[in-house]
């Protein structure tokens, strides 16, 4: 018999194949084509977005190496990434079912017939002792995938194995996020704090002019406490400034995963120098389907779809095959001589009949599981599209604010300079002057705080827009 037969007749059995699974299609995007007029927003042409990643996007080098340091070291993203390698092993198992497993047994016996056995003269035998010696190669129960069972199972775990890479990708993003926010934040709370010990300083002095003013008669003992209660209350702000800082410095420290280099931390005052570059005009909305999130929503949605087809698999009889090639001889000398030789090949089918639905509520479940998982991919474009919509607003409306802000401290630096003048040429009092400079202290408050919000708004816009104006790298080993 030609030994090749039985390997031709798999072959057109597994071409023979069919498959169940539905073909997919992406749902359309409820979303508009364009961003709201309001946001000075979108053009149809992709090609005038930046090419960049996020070493180009953050400008300032020491919040490069902080952020460096915590996708290295952030516990959190290594549990993702160990949740990649997972679901790429299982990926990697699902795609082996399709091939068969081969095997070698071996197997030597000795054993002993009893004398009760009777020969063909009539007599009884003495019995004896036999050898028996096997060597086969072959695999065992292998499922041939005619009605693409094996194959919509496979699929499915490609596209989990893709929303892993993907989810690794939105916590990576969401990581590059918060530890540039939160520098930021510490770097507008360190200038807070100087500004505050400078306000406290000046009041402090004011105050022993004030006091020796008292001493000297020409002051009433009531502007003396008025002095004071200014003082204290600068000074009530120095210690909220410095509570604030060492949180932030908390915070960044876990981030990162280690205590952050004193060479890393925030220099220079909050506005002078921007941490992020700007976010170009005319961006085109369909940029927010780059995002991680929603490619892992989509991946999600293809698994469901996969999963369809193997459930409607279960309706269909399934063919397994058995095959083995080797030798059997009572002498071990002979076991590799061509008498000794065997081979076989065998199929066996099953296929249910009844189970009381059984099936039928397993392919229900998975038609629900796809609605659902459309349903949750269709409104996490829905949610992007508002965040990246809200972040553009915001940005233009935050770099008019900062402006008038930044306007308003020049005038009430210019109005405590005139104040300070004429206390200390005696036109003025000691609280006039005092008020002009807590006016300009929170004023100067409020600009740092818009300046904290506007440098944010970039950090919160590119996280919308999918981490910059290219898709990510779907690759742990790229990430960084």
């Amino acid at each position: 018999m030609n030994s090749s037969l039985p390997f031709t007749c798999l072959t057109l059995l597994l071409l023979g194949g069919c498959s169940l699974e539905p073909t997919y299609q992406r749902p359309d995007a409820p979303i508009d084509q364009q961003w709201p007029a309001n946001t000075k927003g979108a053009v149809a042409d992709p090609k005038r977005a930046f090419q960049e990643d996020w070493h180009t996007f953050i400008t300032d080098p020491r919040l490069r190496q902080v952020i460096d340091l915590a996708l290295e070291n952030n516990r959190g993203l290594r549990q993702y990434a160990a949740s990649v390698e997972e679901s790429r092993a299982e990926s990697d198992g699902a795609h082996a079912s399709l091939f068969p497993s081969i095997g070698i047994n071996t197997y030597a016996g000795r054993s002993k017939i009893p004398p009760l056995v009777r020969t063909q003269g009539g007599g009884v035998s003495s019995g004896s002792l036999d050898n028996t010696f096997q060597a086969t190669a072959g695999f065992t129960s292998y499922e041939l995938d005619l009605f693409g069972r094996l194959r919509s199972q496979r699929n499915a775990a490609d596209a989990r194995f893709e929303a892993s890479e993907a989810d690794y990708q939105t916590a990576r993003l969401g990581l590059i996020g918060e530890v540039a926010s939160t520098w930021l934040t510490l770097k507008a709370n360190q200038t807070l704090l100087n500004l505050a010990e400078t306000t406290y300083q000046s009041q402090q002095h004011y105050g022993e002019l004030l006091r020796s003013s008292y001493n000297a008669g020409s002051t009433a003992r009531i502007d003396v406490h008025q002095g004071d209660a200014m003082t204290n209350t600068a000074a009530v702000q120095v210690n909220t400034y410095r509570m604030k800082v060492a949180q932030n410095l908390n915070a960044l420290r876990v981030l990162v995963g280690q205590p952050v280099p004193d060479q890393l931390l925030p220099v220079g005052d909050l506005g002078k120098t921007l941490a992020t570059a700007d976010v170009p005009s005319g961006l085109p909305s369909s940029l927010i389907q780059r995002r991680p999130d929603i490619m892992s929503a989509e991946a999600l949605l293809r698994a469901s779809n996969a999963d369809i087809g193997a459930a409607r698999s279960a309706y269909f009889p399934t063919l397994s095959l058995t095959g083995a090639l080797g030798s059997l001889s009572g002498d071990f000398s002979k076991l590799l001589t061509g008498p000794a030789q065997f081979w076989q090949l065998a199929a066996a089918g099953s296929m249910t009949l009844i189970d009381g639905g059984q099936r039928r509520a397993v392919v229900d479940a998975s038609h629900a599981r796809y609605d659902a998982n459309t349903a949750a991919y269709e409104g996490t474009v829905q949610n992007a599209f508002r965040e990246a919509a809200d972040a553009l607003n915001a940005r233009q409306e935050m770099l008019a604010q900062v402006a008038a802000q930044q306007r308003l401290v020049g005038d009430y630096q210019e109005a405590w300079r005139q104040s300070r003048l004429r206390f200390e040429a005696g036109l003025d009092s000691y609280f006039s002057t005092m008020d002009a400079q807590r006016s300009l202290f929170a004023a100067q408050q409020e600009y740092l705080n818009l300046e904290l919000a506007r440098e944010v708004n970039q950090v919160d816009l590119y996280k919308a827009l999918g981490g910059g104006w290219t898709p990510p790298k779907l690759n742990v080993a790229d990430a960084k």
